[in-house]
């Protein structure tokens, strides 16, 4: 993708994203612009600096696991097509895409099942989030934990892909606290 998007371009990915003609062509403009060093894909400095105003509630570590989420074939970079997929599942995918990328980018042991340590990275970035929605940490970390417990709905201590999605797609809240 050069200069300019070619009219295929722009119509190849709006068929993979939610996104109309108009908004694909503002998102290209901003892609240049953050794309500091010209070469038509975002590194990872790239990638957390144009992130980092659109998911304010995710810490800087968290972004860079977002870019791994996202860099399906693992080159180091996304090029503009992959970020407007990505842009597209979090800001307007539906609840399954957005608790599908989240469960991903969780299970940092690629298991299929959330345990423990990784359940609690997720509560840690949910008390974040409430907190800076002016909610104070003991209210937003019994609230939390009752989620979680909720969620985990055979009681395994560990939640499966089946139950975050299930669960949490039947939880509005959760998508709030998870600063999506």
């Amino acid at each position: 993708m050069g200069g300019k998007l070619t009219k295929a371009e722009i119509d190849s990915i709006s068929t993979q994203t939610s996104f109309n003609k108009a908004e694909i062509e503002k998102l290209y403009e901003e892609f240049k612009k953050a794309d500091t060093d010209k070469n038509g894909t975002f590194d990872k400095n790239e990638f957390v600096k144009f992130f980092q105003p659109r998911l304010p509630t995710f810490p800087a570590s968290q972004l860079l696991d977002l870019f791994e989420a996202f860099d399906t074939d693992k080159s180091g970079s996304l090029d503009f097509k992959e970020i407007t997929v990505a842009l597209s599942i979090i800001g307007k995918g539906d609840a399954t895409d957005k608790l599908t990328v989240l469960f991903d980018l969780y299970d940092k042991d690629n298991s299929g099942t959330l345990e423990k340590t990784e359940v609690q990275a997720l509560i840690n970035l949910m008390i974040s989030v409430g907190k800076s929605m002016g909610k104070k940490e003991e209210d937003i970390g019994r609230f939390v934990t009752k989620l979680m417990e909720k969620i985990d709905a055979d009681k395994s201590g560990a939640i499966t892909r089946s139950e975050w999605i299930t669960e949490g797609a039947k939880s509005p809240s959760l998508l709030t606290l998870l600063g999506l």
